[in-house]
């Protein structure tokens, strides 16, 4: 045996491989220890889904991998609006709330819009309640200034709550729960 590149190589000089110098060795081949080849995976039983695909009954199922804006399953772009309209809500009051629920409205699933809804009747009732302690702060001659610091401090607080809590249950595809939001606006 030569171990010119022409010939065949020798394998007890050498590659283990048996290939000729200067050349890749060649793929391993997929064999278990025992020399039986390892069998493809086997398709899914009818019934049930591919891996990585979700199950029947599951958000998803039935929708393409990139998803459909408005139908059930989409959630990529929606959870960070409802996320933004939230902070935004907590900083600059009822504008955010108002924005968001005209744009969204018929752009995103129910869940979504109804947490657009809460968001906004939430922002209307501190409204009133700024309005409310400004009619107490007039009738008790200032002593109700009082509740002008209180009131900021819940906002703030309740808002907060609201931003950290919601997004991930309507990701979970729950309802999101708001604090101190009447059902006015739907």
């Amino acid at each position: 045996m030569s171990n010119d590149a022409t010939g065949p190589a020798d394998p007890r000089h050498g590659d283990p491989s048996g290939a000729a110098p200067g050349m890749p060795p060649a793929p391993p081949t997929n064999s278990q220890p025992s020399g039986s080849p390892v069998p493809p995976p086997a398709p899914p039983a009818y019934g049930q889904s591919a891996p990585g695909q979700p199950a029947p009954g599951q958000p998803g199922y039935g929708q393409p991998a990139y998803g459909v804006p408005g139908q059930p399953g989409y959630a990529g772009q929606v959870q960070s609006n409802i996320t933004i309209n939230l902070w935004l809500s907590v900083f600059f009051s009822w504008v955010p709330a108002l924005i968001f629920y005209l744009v969204e409205k018929d752009k995103v699933p129910a869940n979504y819009h109804r947490a657009n809804a809460a968001n906004l009747n939430y922002q209307i009732v501190i409204v009133i309640a700024y309005a409310a302690v400004g009619i107490i702060t007039l009738l008790t001659f200032g002593i109700g200034a009082i509740l002008y610091l209180l009131l900021p401090i819940a906002q703030l607080i309740i808002g907060i709550l609201h931003a950290i809590n919601v997004p991930g249950q309507l990701a979970a595809g729950q309802e999101g729960k708001f604090y101190l939001a009447p059902n006015w606006v739907k």
